[in-house]
C-alpha cells in the first residue's frame, strides 16, 4: 500500500476534525436541550410547558403592581418575572398596570433537571392556597418522578420574598419545578422568579449547568466548561 503523503495526512486530519466537531455539537445540543429560563430574563417561557390560560401573558415586565398603585412592590429580580395577576409585557396595546385578574387557571412545568445542590431557592408571592385546597392551588412545587416532594405558597401579598427548600436528600435525582395557578377566587394567583440551586458553600449553581451525560472519555460532563476540556 502506498504510504500517505503529507497532503493526504492533512486532509484526513481535517475531515476527522469536521466529523468530531459536527458530532460534538450534536452531543452538546442533546445535553442542553432541556434548558429552561430560571429567572425569566429571556422575556419568554423557554423550557417551560404551559397548560391553561393563567400564564398567557407571562412573564410580566417590571413592577406592575406598583404601576397600578397596589402598594405592594413586586421585589422581582431583573426585568421579568411570573405575576399571575398581571397582564403587561411591554407590547403594543398594553400599558403598565394592566391586569388579567384571578380568574385564569393553569400551570407551568419546567424542563427536567438534575438536583446537584444542597438547596433550591426562589422568589415567591401571591396567594396562600396549598395543593390540598379544594378550591384550587396557588403554589410552587418540586416534582421527582412526577410526585410532589416540596411545596410552597405565597403569603397573600404581591411582594415576593425568598423561599428556600433543602434538597440534600434528593441529590442526584431528576426533578421538575411546577408553578400552579388553579384557584379562580380571592388571591387566586401566584408570583415567582429567580430559581437557583445552591451548593454547600452558598454559591448559586445555574440550572443550565446541570445537564448530564457522558463525555468522550467516559467521565461525567456537567457543564460547557467540562465539555470543552474533554476535547
Amino acid at each position: 500500500m502506498k504510504p500517505l503523503n503529507k497532503r493526504d495526512n492533512k486532509m484526513r486530519l481535517s475531515v476527522s476534525i469536521i466529523v468530531i466537531l459536527a458530532w460534538s455539537l450534536g452531543f452538546i445540543n442533546t445535553i442542553f436541550a432541556d434548558n429552561f429560563t430560571a429567572d425569566f430574563e429571556t422575556g419568554d417561557l423557554t423550557g417551560w410547558t404551559k397548560t391553561g390560560d393563567a400564564f398567557d401573558f407571562q412573564p410580566t415586565k417590571g413592577d406592575n403592581p406598583t404601576a397600578r398603585n397596589r402598594g405592594q412592590a413586586s421585589q422581582h429580580q431583573g426585568d421579568w418575572w411570573i405575576g399571575g395577576y398581571e397582564k403587561y409585557q411591554g407590547k403594543s396595546g398594553q400599558k403598565a398596570g394592566d391586569i388579567q385578574g384571578d380568574g385564569p387557571k393553569g400551570t407551568l412545568t419546567s424542563a427536567e433537571f438534575k438536583i446537584v445542590g444542597e438547596k433550591i431557592n426562589f422568589l415567591l408571592g401571591g396567594g396562600t392556597h396549598p395543593t390540598s385546597d379544594a378550591s384550587g392551588a396557588t403554589a410552587v412545587v418540586l416534582l421527582v418522578n412526577g410526585k410532589t416532594v416540596r411545596e410552597s405558597t405565597g403569603k397573600n401579598t404581591e411582594t415576593m420574598s425568598r423561599e428556600e427548600w433543602s434538597v440534600s436528600d434528593l441529590k442526584g435525582q431528576m426533578a421538575q419545578i411546577k408553578i400552579i395557578d388553579e384557584n379562580p377566587g380571592g388571591w387566586g394567583h401566584i408570583n415567582a422568579d429567580d430559581f437557583n440551586q445552591i451548593d454547600a458553600a452558598g454559591n448559586r449553581i445555574s440550572f443550565t449547568s446541570t445537564g448530564v451525560s457522558v463525555d468522550l472519555r467516559g467521565k461525567l460532563a456537567t457543564s460547557w466548561g467540562a465539555l470543552k476540556t474533554s476535547y
